[in-house]
């Protein structure tokens, strides 16, 4: 079993509001979590969401932005920031900066990382180069 993984090798999920990379996961690698690195675009957020079966965790590496955990509970963020939502907890985040909102999530157990979300644009393979457009791009 490969103990390392480099994001350069994993796919991506492109999304309305980002990227996600899922690089290590409970069916690649039978690990009880799951660990991705995810990109909310400046000015988008990820829907409002729950994970029935696992508590999440979120880094934040750059950016600055916030998350609602449950109802009316707001709570900015920015580099060095951690946060944790508990099982079947209601959030999303938000990219209030200029700048890509870098995060790295983790899941435990894994699992929600699993499938291709209804929402998602398109997979990319590792080796496939990645264009993220701004909302402002697409309209030009």
């Amino acid at each position: 079993m490969k103990h390392s993984v480099n994001a350069a090798d994993v796919v991506s999920t492109e999304l309305s509001w980002g990227v996600a990379k899922w690089l290590i996961t409970s069916a690649d690698h039978n690990s009880a979590m799951s660990l991705g690195e995810v990109i909310v675009l400046p000015g988008q957020s990820h829907e409002w969401h729950n994970h029935e079966d696992s508590d999440e965790v979120v880094y934040v590496i750059s950016g600055r932005g916030s998350f609602t955990v449950g109802e009316g509970n707001r709570i900015p963020i920015g580099p060095g920031d951690a946060l944790h939502i508990p099982v079947g907890v209601f959030h999303d985040s938000h990219n209030t900066g200029w700048a890509p909102l870098h995060l790295l999530v983790m899941y435990s157990p894994g699992g929600p990382e699993g499938g291709t979300p209804e929402n998602a644009h398109a997979i990319h393979a590792a080796d496939e180069g990645l264009v993220m457009r701004t909302s402002l791009e697409e309209h030009a």
